[in-house]
């Protein structure tokens, strides 16, 4: 005979249902069904005073407050049922005492947690009277005397404060030379810790700045040895490229840099040198784990971002210098092409990216070209950046990506690249390519390196050809609506002939607008007759035409009272042939050349008109 399952149990309201031991499903009642386990959760720790720093009124008001807050927490997880609650004893209500709340509570527990906390208070309360502007001297050094007595014998405590880093840092900066050599025998065993310190690294800057050059080398010892780990942490490194770049002695930069080449070239680096170059002349066969151990720390360095510091510029750049193309062609990824705007206002910087679009992919050189969008006036006007702007122009076979890209921002930014050197350096490659009376030969040396390069395949004419088709326009056009201001400065005035031989196309408008600006007295200023000099010798023939058919003779002959006009005068002579020629040569005969103030230009004029 099959048994029947039994129901749960009758209740008050009706059947239950049926538990696992009644057959029922699991998770009824009653029957031990499985029960979800409570979570843990992490009660605070009480908040306890010591009692010499706190008096026993606020230590009872803390313990007062613990259990008003234990017996919510009862009432919140228990909890009283409301007929309990409706027919419960009243309760007589106790006196309230007093408890910590707020700024009370908060300083207490400070108290309790800093043992320095009064010590803390004070130090700010100087340091801020200390920062008063118009303070007078005398009352300043007395307040970081003041302040020196307290800290005397806690100052290894102390520093670590996020707090209390300002206040170091105004003592070494505006204390006296007692105070300052105080904070740094202080903190010379803690400058390892202060350098990883998201606040200590700037008082370590400080000190370097403001302490002894014997200082300096003792905090270099302590450093040394260290280098790679610290280079590669996030708020150490600004401390090492901070002593690179601006403090270290070229015997100690050498130092810095050999200690990343490994521990066996560590122990030699008093006789290596920085540059990689020399010292794989001395250890040859150490090439392969050489370059094995850049090429990790140039991963290393692109991978946490750290490609900003010139240190790591300079020994990723040892790479770059001396690795395999191959090897240089799987670095360049989308993280370094990212953060190459940011390193090419400097020399490596600058060396580095021009290298990874010589060696990079169509694909990476596309990406690198977006990376400088927003970026090429400041590129354009900066003494590294530029270079950085002729590689492109050198290699990219793309000419169109590189006008929408390129061009199309310097053309609308050539105002303020005109008025920079750098600026004025990159329109004349632009302009006038690889010709030597307008690039430096260091220049033109430094970028054909990158010419064997093995992706670019279009004929380097050509690609110039079509760059300097997109540009050329728009130059000329600049300079005939700006011609006045051009002539104002000797560097701004060297463009004209630039344009005027190289531009190619129409030219004349440039001459028309110079020679509206000609009269007596700008014939006497530099700029206009070095300009003039120069378009002489380029369209001596054009340029003499078109002056003597937009002025007449009468204002040619007046222009001989100056030396310069009188030269001027007489290179148009030189240039000129026929009928101009006779008309001119008369119109100074009639005026008598004798009349004229007399220099080097007339005495020159009269001797030609004499033959």
């Amino acid at each position: 005979m099959v048994k029947k399952p039994t129901a749960g149990k009758a209740g008050k309201y009706g059947r239950k249902p049926a538990g696992k031991a009644d057959g029922g499903k699991p998770g009824g009642k009653p029957g031990g069904g499985v029960k979800k386990p409570k979570k843990m959760t992490k009660s605070k720790p009480p908040t306890t005073i010591k009692k010499a720093l706190v008096s026993k009124e606020v230590m009872e008001a803390l313990k007062e407050n613990r259990k008003e807050k234990q017996e919510k927490r009862e009432e919140s997880k228990g909890g009283t049922d409301k007929k309990k609650r409706k027919f419960s004893k009243t309760v007589e209500k106790k006196e309230p005492k007093e408890n910590l709340t707020g700024k009370r509570l908060k300083k207490a527990r400070q108290a309790f947690d800093n043992q320095e906390y009064e010590v803390t208070v004070k130090v700010k309360k100087l340091w801020e009277k200390a920062r008063e502007k118009g303070l007078p001297v005398d009352k300043k050094q007395e307040i970081i005397s003041e302040i020196k007595g307290l800290i005397e014998g806690k100052v290894s405590s102390l520093i670590f404060k996020h707090d209390l880093a300002r206040v170091f840092q105004l003592i070494l900066r505006e204390g006296e030379s007692v105070h300052n050599t105080f904070i740094i025998e202080e903190l010379k065993p803690h400058v390892m810790e202060l350098a990883k310190s998201k606040y200590g690294k700037f008082t370590v800057k400080c000190m370097l700045k403001h302490c002894s050059v014997a200082q300096r080398n003792i905090i270099f010892k302590t450093l040394t040895g260290h280098l790679k780990k610290l280079t590669l942490h996030a708020h150490a490194v600004t401390v090492v490229d901070t002593f690179y770049n601006e403090y270290a002695t070229s015997e100690q930069r050498t130092a810095m840099v050999t200690e990343f080449y490994g521990k066996e070239f560590y122990i030699f680096r008093s006789t290596l040198s920085e540059h990689l170059s020399k010292v794989l002349e001395q250890y040859q066969n150490k090439k392969e784990s050489l370059l094995a151990e850049l090429l990790s720390l140039t991963q290393t360095f692109i991978e946490k971002g750290l490609t900003g510091y010139i240190i790591v510029q300079h020994l990723m750049l040892q790479y770059f210098l001396h690795g395999p193309s191959e090897t240089i062609q799987e670095l360049i990824t989308e993280k370094l092409l990212d953060q190459l705007p940011n390193i090419v206002h400097t020399k490596e910087g600058s060396k580095i990216a021009q290298r990874c679009i010589w060696y990079g992919k169509v694909k990476d050189r596309k990406m690198i070209l977006k990376s400088f969008k927003g970026h090429v006036k400041d590129m354009a006007c900066d003494p590294h950046g530029y270079l950085v702007l002729c590689a492109v122009f050198d290699t990219i076979d793309d000419t169109v990506m590189v006008r929408k890209m390129v061009l199309n921002e310097i053309q609308s930014e050539l105002d303020g690249i005109v008025m920079s050197v750098s600026g004025r350096k990159l329109l004349k490659y632009l302009i006038a390519g690889r010709e030597s009376s307008q690039t430096h030969s260091q220049v033109i040396e430094s970028l054909k390196v990158g010419e064997d390069n093995s992706i670019s395949k279009k004929d380097p004419e050509v690609r110039r050809q079509e760059i300097l088709k997109s540009v050329s326009p728009a130059v000329v056009k600049y300079c005939v609506e700006n011609v006045e201001s051009l002539l104002l400065d000797n560097s701004t005035a060297s463009l004209i002939p630039m344009v005027v031989e190289h531009a190619g196309g129409e030219v004349g408008e440039i001459l028309t607008a110079l020679i509206s600006h000609l009269n007596t007295e700008t014939m006497e200023s530099y700029p206009v007759h070095f300009t003039l000099k120069k378009i002489l010798k380029i369209e001596g023939n054009k340029l003499g035409e078109m002056m003597m058919g937009q002025v007449d003779n009468e204002t040619l002959s007046g222009w001989v009272n100056s030396n310069r006009g009188a030269w001027t005068v007489l290179r148009v002579l030189e240039c000129v042939e026929g009928e101009r020629r006779e008309g001119l040569v008369a119109a100074l005969k009639k005026a008598g050349v004798d009349s004229f103030t007399e220099s080097a230009g007339r005495d020159a004029l009269f001797e030609f008109l004499d033959k």
